[in-house]
């Protein structure tokens, strides 16, 4: 284990290079469309980004998943060989972890009820049903990879809120402002505007969100971890 006085300066850049990375591995999910495609076959009709057969949806999931497994596993490899994952994140649970991670589930809600026009609806049923009705059948087992796929997401989402915070605690010297949501809001936030926009405002309103639970819940990864699956849960 690296003692804090063996371990290298630490540089705002660095973390906010590392920050951009895991950006970049979120957003090379572009490549599963490819594979969709691969296993969709050539003659096959295509709904939109979905491919026509259950299997090939089922794979596209499976493709991102690993890469963002990969991807968090080496994010985690080095700030463990660094001497960071500590000063990134806390395993620390108390009272006030519950209650803002109680809050963060609260707010979170509250932006998908408005989102939804006031009506209460899970976007797991409403996944599930829209699988169900393109894949006949097979609408639950493609849900649940989605599922598996939002996890992962939500991992690299917290790992950018922990490399955003820190990079901006040493570039201010101040702890105390939630600048892993800023940097989330700036980039995963933004690129919605681009990929999913009539979502977007949501998305960016999330990141604020994340941001604020990651420091206020002393950067508990998991409790953060929670509240950010649940905001695609709901």
């Amino acid at each position: 284990m690296t003692d804090a006085t063996d371990r290298p300066a630490e540089s705002g850049w660095r973390y906010a290079l590392a920050a951009l990375i895991v950006f970049t591995l979120l957003g090379m999910d572009v490549l599963s469309l490819f594979v969709g495609r691969l296993l969709d076959g050539p003659t096959s009709q295509h709904f939109g980004v979905w491919p026509s057969h259950w299997y090939a949806t089922a794979g596209q999931f499976v493709f991102s998943i690993a890469l963002w497994t990969a991807s968090a596993a080496l994010v985690v490899r080095w700030a463990r060989r660094r001497g960071v994952l500590g000063v990134l994140f806390s395993g620390r649970w108390d009272g006030r972890v519950v209650a803002v991670v109680c809050l963060g589930v609260l707010v979170v809600a509250a932006i998908q009820l408005i989102e939804t026009a006031g009506v209460p609806s899970l976007s797991l049923l409403r996944e599930y049903r829209g699988f169900e009705r393109r894949y006949p059948g097979h609408g639950a087992i493609v849900t649940a990879f989605q599922y598996v796929y939002y996890l992962l997401e939500s991992v690299m989402v917290v790992l950018m809120l922990a490399t955003w915070q820190r990079a901006g605690e040493l570039w201010t010297h101040r702890a105390q402002l939630p600048w892993g949501g800023l940097g989330l809001m700036l980039t995963w936030g933004l690129v919605h505007f681009l990929s999913h926009p009539a979502g977007a405002l949501t998305v960016v309103a999330s990141a604020l969100v994340f941001g604020g639970v990651f420091l206020g819940a002393r950067k508990n990864a998991v409790a953060t971890l929670a509240v950010v699956y649940l905001a695609f849960v709901l």
